[in-house]
């Protein structure tokens, strides 16, 4: 599993955030009251320890989605060459033993290297006390 295919958030976030210090940072950031409020006032409106929900990218399908993306990729690309360039009355162009081979290598690639947008919780939940968040805080500082 990728660095990037682990994301850490609250339930209700539309967007996770990459690390657990980026989360745990915006939700500071939104018990924000009034502008230059210290960091003791603002964990003081919080309940702690925040609970961190860690996700997982949702899998794309791998050998299944590879094979479907190949086959509508063959399917359209011979459909167009049929209408351009085919016989009218004739049959339609059967993809030879290259082009299938071609259009595999061509759908494992997709999905090898396409990045989902959608997540699902993998269980985990991350405790995150006041006393972690005040020693992070005083790092940046």
């Amino acid at each position: 599993m990728n660095k990037n295919d682990i994301l850490y958030g609250l339930k209700h976030w539309e967007h996770l955030e990459d690390s657990l210090d980026e989360a745990v940072d915006r939700i500071i950031e939104e018990a924000v009251v009034s502008p230059g409020e210290g960091f003791n006032q603002i964990a003081d409106r919080m309940a702690w320890p925040l609970e961190i929900l860690v996700y997982k990218r949702m899998d794309v399908g791998g050998e299944k989605m590879a094979i479907m993306i190949a086959e509508k990729a063959t399917n359209l690309a011979l459909e167009d060459l049929d209408e351009e360039y085919g016989d009218d009355g004739g049959a339609e162009t059967e993809p030879t033993e290259a082009i299938e081979e071609a259009a595999l290598a061509f759908g494992k690639a997709i999905v090898a290297d396409y990045v989902p947008w959608t997540c699902e919780p993998t269980g985990e939940v991350i405790k995150y006390t006041r006393e972690q968040a005040k020693a992070e805080e005083e790092k940046e500082i």
